[in-house]
């Protein structure tokens, strides 16, 4: 029995679950590829049955009656290198390819069929070439010690400053990364001052004898045009390289790839989801490979199975507004039900509290279910009303799980419950007769002390940001009873945010979104400067919100629900182009 039989044999269940188009995918042997696959496509399994097809065929059944490793290119000590952009992804695929080769009888720890993000594997070259000069390997800085470092120098170069958490997360993005145009927001930092840092950071890497997460890419690269010899090398470790998320790699990601593989590179991308142009991806990197001409096959992966008819169609048709884009006929599997809605609120307390009841009730239904927004300032008002509208019959701490701004991360917090402490120290009268803090800050409001603290807390932030978190402690002190009541709630909102691990309940942005899937997904804040977020001056910067906007739709699986509050705090707000153009939809 060849080895292609008893792949089939073995394997058959699963293939014949196929469609005809994900079943040629999973037979495509070699020279270049580019399967373009669409949300709820089936790319994991794609790539997982056919990394186990090409170790059956060239690798792992030796005696296969001659079709295995005579098929063997010589030189080549593996045999399928699968690359993905992150590391749940990765696991995701490892985990099914060695369950496939596990029932091809192979052996789960089989190191001719590997799986690596981009990263990872880029840093197991520069451990390689290192050993291989005789060089120390320097240690990689944990996410701790990169954060401790940067608020020190932040300390130096400000004469004592304490760096806002709530700038710690724009920063340590801009240090590590490893595209030097990509635009950032600088928050209150100002740019020059984040430009500073950086060098500071790199000469105190170097002294340090340390590199970081961004610095796996540039000495792999590096070394990889400067030794031909570990270059080829490198090229001869496996027959066979597949990259998933093709379309989020950055310039020098695809410089990576395209020097370790020897051709035979099967790309699985999808254009309409590229939405990390700030690290420097870009989908013409993708849709440049099929302009090689007879170069690369082209496999389309139309079919949705994740997503209902009319979500499909909607989110489909959306990002059909975007020009120079691969031309895709998505289909839904499930042509009927599902569900998209919008709704109005007059303010962000309004949202949020509607957002609330709807996640109780989806928990309730055991349906899960995603609020997802285009910045982390939105979550905060809504964790902060779901925490307080929960009774003791409708718990739902072991749900919730998710990405989102916490009170412990703000200035703001801790500023505000001093001035209420002192306030409340300075009462000789009984408690009894003392102000409530909603009482106290609603005095502070009027003598422009409020505003004060808060500009100094948020500093150049954005508008939006600092309304948002001051809606969210305004719920707090309207059920607070003093000050270090308001303190306790807004630990109480923190380790509610961070207590679950099941995925049932959560908060994300739509960056952390992908990838992932939910029964309902409500997207919040749907305003000008929100989503689509800044003052868009750039088409591409259009084009890519609304990439990201595709990719929060098609996360739902029955429902859509997109809110536009109109005002946030002082702010009064637009309905988000986007809103418009759905609304034209239907």
């Amino acid at each position: 029995m060849t080895a292609i039989d008893i792949f089939k044999k073995k394997l058959g269940g699963e293939l014949s679950s196929l469609t005809k188009d994900q079943l040629s995918a999973v037979m495509h042997d070699r020279g270049g590829a580019l399967c373009i696959a669409g949300p709820g496509s089936g790319k994991t399994r794609v790539i997982s049955l056919r990394a186990a097809r090409l170790w059956a065929l060239y690798g792992g059944l030796e005696n296969d009656g001659g079709s295995g490793s005579r098929g063997r290119d010589d030189g080549c000590s593996g045999v399928v290198l699968t690359l993905s952009f992150n590391k749940p992804a990765c696991e995701e695929m490892k985990a099914r390819g060695l369950e496939y080769i596990k029932r091809l009888g192979g052996s789960e720890d089989t190191k001719a069929a590997a799986f690596y993000t981009v990263h990872a594997y880029c840093y197991r070259l520069v451990r390689e070439y290192l050993k291989l000069k005789g060089l120390p390997i320097p240690r990689v800085l944990d996410p701790g010690e990169t954060s401790e470092i940067i608020e020190k120098l932040y300390s130096e170069m400000t004469c004592g400053g304490r760096l806002p958490q709530s700038e710690m997360k724009m920063l340590k993005n801009y240090i590590v990364t490893e595209n030097m145009e990509a635009d950032f927001d600088f928050g209150g930092l100002g740019k020059d001052l984040a430009k500073e840092i950086r060098k500071n950071y790199g000469l105190r890497k170097e002294r340090m004898g340390v590199i970081d997460f961004g610095d796996m890419l540039g000495l792999s690269l590096k070394y990889l045009r400067s030794d031909r010899t570990f270059l080829e090398k490198t090229r001869n470790a496996y027959m066979f390289t597949q990259v998933d998320e093709a379309q989020d790699l950055s310039t020098m990601q695809a410089e990576v790839v395209k020097l370790i593989s020897n051709g035979n590179v099967f790309y699985v991308a999808d254009d309409d989801q590229s939405i990390y142009g700030f690290r420097g991806a870009n989908p013409g990197t993708v849709r440049s490979l099929r302009e090689s001409g007879g170069q690369f096959k082209t496999y389309m992966l139309e079919k949705n199975f994740r997503s209902t008819g009319d979500i499909v169609n909607l989110s489909s048709w959306f990002i059909r507004a975007n020009e120079d884009r691969f031309d895709k006929r998505i289909s839904a599997s499930r042509e009927r039900g599902g569900k998209v809605s919008l709704r109005y609120f007059s303010d962000t307390t309004a949202q949020a509290l509607f957002c609330a009841e709807l996640i109780k009730k989806r928990a309730k239904q055991k349906r899960s279910i995603c609020v997802l927004y285009r910045n982390n300032a939105s979550g905060l008002p809504v964790g902060t009303a779901l925490f307080l509208s929960l009774g003791k019959r409708d718990d739902i701490r072991p749900l919730v799980k998710g990405e989102k701004i916490l009170f412990g991360e703000l200035d703001y917090t801790r500023f505000l419950y001093r001035a209420l402490k002192e306030k409340e120290s300075g009462r000789p009268l009984a408690r009894l007769f003392s102000k409530l803090p909603g009482d106290i800050y609603r005095d502070m409001k009027k003598t422009g002390e409020a505003d004060m603290i808060a500009a100094r807390a948020f500093g150049g932030r954005r508008p939006f940001f600092r309304e948002s978190a001051v809606t969210a402690a305004e719920y707090l002190l309207e059920k607070a009873v003093s000050a270090d009541d308001f303190l306790r709630f807004t630990e109480g909102v923190d380790s509610f945010l961070e207590s679950g691990d099941d995925p049932s309940v959560s908060f994300s942005t739509v960056h952390s979104a992908k990838g992932l899937e939910y029964d309902t997904v409500v997207i919040v804040d749907c305003v000008e400067g929100e989503f689509p977020f800044g003052d868009i001056r750039r088409e591409e910067q259009v084009r890519e919100e609304r990439r990201l906007m595709y990719v929060a739709l098609t996360r739902a699986k029955n429902e859509v629900v997109l809110t536009h509050p109109g005002k946030c705090g002082k702010l009064e707000l637009t309905a988000s182009r986007f809103i418009d153009e759905i609304e034209d939809f239907r």
